[in-house]
């Protein structure tokens, strides 16, 4: 029995909703893994509104249609529908090739990680859905989220500073608070709310489609070496920059923030989808933002306890490890 393997029988009542022979399968972590007539297919129980599989399923078939095919796709029951429903489930099959996940060590599987982010991007453009419409969908404007975030965030400063006596985790956020204002100002001086609604003029026009969570989980190397993106199910009508600096910064945070890297993976999405400079300038204020300290910060603020704080203690101490390399790492972004 392979590792994470659980022996579960596969209910006859959801395979016989689908055009399809089981020759032999296995059920890891939540997941069936199907040998079939057709080829190998997972299928999964999932916790997602009926009308976003339809979207995704939409923006699965017309990715394929503008030749982007590194993607595990939908598999339709016999009544064309992009799930099967038993009792109150409901569970998508797609297609699977095995393979192993990225390494964000490896400089070879980090670009090769953007290349096919950027192909993606390229053929999510123009993306029309029956139950979707990107002119009603709501849209972030990152400059006022930003601005949000800041103002909150020195709310909570003041209010840590005045209390009598402070957690660990507030005498830490005090010690270097600070150094990450610092940080969101730099990013709020690069752009504005016009370069915002802008933005957002574009995916409502262009009909661009992000992942919206893509991570090196959701991007698995083949033993042929193809890159497959995986997990669209979140997928919507938005920015696709926010994906690009998702990934991005979750790959500087275990690279120490090198520039150099940094640099080299934007140049290699750039030369398989161009950048434009709004693009760009967007790229680079969402590089600079300390996105992590301002989900600690989101946190904080939402938690009732305020002396049961290991867990933000320890995402704190993760964080300021690499505090010098992202501020000195900022400077430098800002002067691209």
């Amino acid at each position: 029995m392979k590792r994470g393997e659980e022996v579960r029988t596969l209910n006859k009542d959801i395979i016989s909703q689908y055009d399809i022979s089981i020759k032999k399968y296995q059920y890891i972590r939540s997941t069936y893994y199907l040998d079939t007539n057709k080829g190998r297919f997972l299928l999964r129980r999932v916790d997602i509104p009926k009308d976003q599989i339809i979207f995704t399923h939409e923006v699965d078939v017309q990715l394929r249609q503008n030749n982007f095919r590194n993607i595990n796709r939908i598999y339709t029951t016999k009544k064309r529908s992009p799930y099967a429903v038993y009792g109150e489930q409901v569970y998508i099959m797609q297609s699977y090739i095995e393979g192993e996940e990225t390494d964000f060590r490896d400089f070879e599987d980090l670009k090769n990680t953007i290349y096919v982010l950027a192909e993606l991007h390229k053929a999510a453009q123009n993306i029309t859905s029956k139950v979707k419409s990107a002119e009603n969908i709501s849209v972030k404007n990152l400059y006022e989220y930003y601005t949000k975030r800041n103002i909150q965030n020195t709310k909570l400063k003041r209010r840590i500073t005045t209390l009598k006596q402070k957690s660990k985790f507030e005498i830490m956020f005090l010690d270097s608070c600070n150094q990450y204002t610092r940080l969101e100002e730099m990013a709020l001086g690069g752009i504005s709310r016009d370069l915002g609604e802008k933005l957002i003029h574009t995916v409502r026009q262009n009909q661009t489609i992000a992942h919206k969570d893509y991570t090196y989980h959701t991007v698995n190397k083949t033993n042929k070496g193809e890159y497959i993106v995986s997990n669209i199910d979140v997928c919507n009508y938005d920015i696709q920059m926010m994906d690009l600096a998702h990934i991005l910064g979750r790959i500087m945070q275990k690279n120490e923030w090198d520039v150099n890297i940094l640099y080299a993976l934007i140049k290699a999405y750039d030369s398989k989808n161009t950048l434009l400079k709004e693009d760009f300038q967007m790229l680079k204020a969402m590089m600079i933002y300390p996105e992590k300290y301002n989900g600690i910060c989101t946190k904080y603020l939402g938690s009732k306890r305020r002396w049961n704080y290991s867990m933000f203690e320890q995402k704190w101490q993760n964080m300021i490890v690499y505090m010098d390399n992202q501020l000195e790492a900022a400077k430098t972004i800002n002067l691209w």
